[in-house]
């Protein structure tokens, strides 16, 4: 690969998603959507396990009134209800910091790999189905400048965290007092905000994967038909919509010749870059299909 294109997608506005290569065939290329996903499904236990809640009091006697009670369990809801219809979409972003993409700055992608969010050989084994995947690179401000009328998205960088700061994160017991201290708007207010926190942090383990979300709350009435098993499903599935949002495709060496020629038809029909990963004993190369295939055609290979 020209040594321009790795200075041209080094930026913040590139991030990457990793997938099985049929998904990016069938769905992702085909239909220019990404799915979004409930977290509580997520493989994290500590993302998909329900919170349990109760009320707290600091005062030595609570006051009872209908009104409370209502106002506590409407909070309750509130933030579990949140929770349990966030639904995102993952990417990996770039290593920013280095003077990588300047024009004065003179280099060679070998020994900057580690700055790109296309090169993690984690991602590739866990998400991009053992490495015979795919990395798809997004142009992330097209994405959020597209109109939505219906779908709001939460988005953001997530921070990585201890076990105890975690546990500081999430939302915890509804505070009695507070509550009557600032009201329950108020209080709904702060908890929204402390939630949608809540749901961009993982553990600190997770810091190689240097994640931005795309984040919605699902609603039936925003999701798009299926066909399963012979029957339109209306209710299941909500999308993205990333028409001319892509602006490269990653492939795995290992990925099978067949998909391969799927993949460049897709590269060649977006008018992007489709780069192989050519895993070596050491590290990879980063090869231009297009080039190649040109380059064996000419000598009639």
């Amino acid at each position: 690969m020209d040594i321009e294109f790795f200075k041209r997608i080094y930026n913040d506005d590139i991030i990457y998603h990793y997938t099985k290569a049929s998904t990016a065939i069938d769905f992702i290329l085909y239909k220019q959507e990404l799915q979004f996903s409930l977290s509580r499904k997520s493989n994290d236990p500590i993302e998909s396990k329900t919170s349990e809640r109760s009320v707290m009091s600091y005062k030595s006697t609570r006051i009872e009134s209908e009104q409370l009670n209502n106002d506590e369990n409407e909070l309750h809801d509130f933030v579990d209800d949140m929770e349990n219809r966030f639904c995102m979409i993952c990417f990996c972003k770039n290593t920013m910091g280095e003077d990588f993409a300047s024009p004065s700055f003179h280099t060679q992608f070998k020994g900057n790999e580690e700055l790109f969010g296309f090169a993690k050989p984690r991602m590739w084994d866990q998400y991009a189905d053992k490495y015979s995947g795919v990395c798809i690179a997004f142009s992330k401000e097209k994405i959020l400048s597209k109109k939505r009328e219906k779908i709001e998205l939460i988005t953001g960088d997530v921070k990585y965290l201890t076990y105890q700061e975690l546990s500081m994160k999430k939302v915890g017991d509804i505070q009695m007092d507070h509550l009557q201290k600032v009201g329950k708007e108020q209080y709904k207010e702060e908890l929204k905000k402390q939630t949608k926190e809540s749901i961009f942090c993982k553990h600190k383990d997770y810091t190689g994967e240097n994640e931005f979300r795309i984040g919605a709350m699902f609603d039936k009435d925003n999701c798009s038909f299926q066909q399963i098993r012979g029957e339109m499903v209306f209710d299941r599935t909500m999308m993205l919509d990333v028409t001319d949002c892509i602006e490269a495709i990653f492939v795995s060496s290992f990925t099978n010749d067949k998909q391969k020629e799927q993949l460049l038809q897709y590269a060649k029909s977006l008018n992007v870059e489709m780069i192989e990963m050519v895993w070596e004993n050491k590290s990879f190369e980063a090869i231009d299909y297009k080039k190649r295939l040109n380059f064996f055609a000419a000598l009639g290979v």
